[in-house]
């Protein structure tokens, strides 16, 4: 069995995606690269709504909710001056690897046939991470072992759909040496988040977290 993680696009991301492939199916001669760059912008956005916008009502208190909205508007602002750093005019030859990247490795069908976007973890991160929300149930909690996963979690995410989604860009030597920096910042902030929710949560809540995450990570066959 292998370890995906995995979330169900919005619709709005859906009609996207759907859009930019009856676009590369077509061969029609328009431009492809705004249709890249708003599929790729919507997937960020998606991807901040799950794993960081969505928490905020499992915090217990209204400061630390404020500071939760806090976080994600800083996360949200680094994520979207990194896109507008790195998109922009292309010609068609040169946006198909991120079309390609976008369809065949950052998406799959989950068990019950429904498209998630969303990618194959390796098999030590994904014994992580299940090992970690294995140890939250409600006669028992292991914060360490749960922050471990959940920080294994973002950090393969966060390289899947920056460092290695970047690599299908055709950038210059500035803006490739802006990826990891701009990485480095959006993973400083989902840290910040998970040491502002974290501590001192409730047992109740802890287990809220983790029925949250789990539907995220699919196991499927090989």
């Amino acid at each position: 069995m292998a370890h995906y993680f995995g979330f169900v696009p919005s619709d709005k991301l859906k009609a996207l995606m759907v859009e930019a492939e009856q676009v590369l199916e077509s061969n029609e001669p328009v431009d492809y690269y705004p249709y890249r760059d708003a599929l790729t912008h919507q997937t960020a956005r998606d991807l901040i709504d799950n794993l960081l916008v969505e928490l905020v009502d499992i915090i217990p208190n209204s400061e630390r909710q404020a500071a939760m909205r806090k976080i994600v508007g800083t996360v949200e602002k680094a994520a979207d001056t990194l896109l507008n750093i790195l998109l922009g005019k292309e010609n068609n030859e040169e946006v198909l690897p991120s079309f390609h990247f976008l369809r065949d490795r950052a998406t799959f069908v989950d068990n019950e046939g429904v498209t998630r976007v969303g990618f194959k973890l390796s098999e030590a991160d994904g014994q992580i991470i299940e090992n970690g929300f294995s140890a939250i149930t409600p006669e028992h909690t292991d914060v360490d072992l749960f922050k471990t996963a959940l920080e294994t979690m973002n950090e393969e995410t966060l390289t899947h759909f920056i460092s290695r989604y970047a690599e299908t860009l055709k950038l210059g030597m500035i803006k490739r040496k802006s990826v990891p920096v701009a990485k480095a910042a959006i993973d400083k902030g989902m840290s910040m988040a998970l040491n502002k929710l974290l501590p001192d949560l409730p047992d109740n809540s802890l287990n809220r977290l983790a029925n949250y995450y789990r539907p995220f990570i699919i196991e499927k066959p090989e």
